[in-house]
């Protein structure tokens, strides 16, 4: 059985590509443009996996986890930045919010894949 995934970033092709990566891997998957638009999915239901992007206008992805864990939504999930920068622009994050790890952009459909299993 596939996972339930959530993917917050404000770049529609990232969205619409990794949709449909993961639904080809049995997954079933919702996507936001921003990182409130994140925090009210999580507030109405449960995920295993949030892809979230760093680098949105408004709530950057940093801000968006901050929030989310402050309001203690998704304890189980695991959580997998997206980003096109460098590991040290995220790897305080990653510490400091209990995320899982990264994954760097433009993504392979197999290293999204092996990263959400």
């Amino acid at each position: 059985m596939g996972k339930k995934i959530l993917i917050v970033d404000d770049d529609a092709m990232n969205r619409k590509l990794a949709g449909m990566m993961l639904k080809k891997g049995q997954h079933e998957v919702e996507a936001v443009d921003c990182g409130d638009a994140g925090i009210e999915m999580l507030r109405k239901d449960t995920f295993d996996v949030l892809l979230l992007d760093v680098e949105m206008p408004g709530k950057n992805g940093i801000e968006t986890l901050r929030q989310i864990r402050g309001e203690g939504l998704g304890k189980e999930m695991r959580v997998l930045f997206l980003t096109g920068n460098e590991e040290s622009e995220v790897s305080g994050a990653i510490k400091e919010l209990r995320a899982d790890g990264y994954i760097k952009k433009p993504f392979k459909p197999q290293e999204l894949l092996e990263a959400v299993e």
